[in-house]
């Protein structure tokens, strides 16, 4: 299949993290709340920009679907948020101190070692929802995106 303006070529499975693919779906998930509420009073023409800039989709301009998308774009950003969060603290194990979520290595999954704690999180943690996050994403995109029409 060739790649057109509303559908670029795909990556593959591994590759798709490393692309700029997940990180605009991520913007659109992020951005989406706001542009739902401020949909009363553009009549959606900021959330049909943001579909055409980020996602490449062309979507109607509504009141009444923006506030709509609001009950989808609450749990999305949630979800998206989590996800993300799940990633980064499971392959920068080691910086939890920093940030107050510190524990001792022999109760942690992978211990009693500091690299096995590591190794464990990292793989089964951090880089399992890097590979699954963009496969998330583009589910929960085409479920706002065909919300919206």
């Amino acid at each position: 299949m060739a790649a057109t303006a509303s559908h670029p070529p795909c990556a593959t499975w591994w590759r798709l993290p490393f692309t700029a693919e997940p990180w605009r779906r991520t913007g659109y998930v992020l951005l989406a709340p706001p542009a739902a509420l401020i949909a009363v009073a553009d009549g959606g023409r900021l959330q049909r920009r943001l579909a055409a800039a980020l996602l490449g989709r062309d979507v109607r301009r509504t009141r009444l679907r923006g506030l709509l998308a609001i009950p989808v774009a609450l749990p999305a950003l949630a979800i998206t948020s989590y996800g993300w969060a799940i990633a980064a603290l499971n392959l920068a194990y080691p910086l939890r101190w920093l940030i107050g979520m510190g524990g001792s290595y022999e109760d942690a999954w992978g211990g009693p070692t500091f690299a096995g704690v590591w190794a464990f999180h990292a793989v089964f943690g951090g880089l399992s929802f890097l590979f699954l996050m963009p496969w998330i994403l583009r589910g929960l995109n085409r479920l706002q995106i065909r919300l919206l029409g």
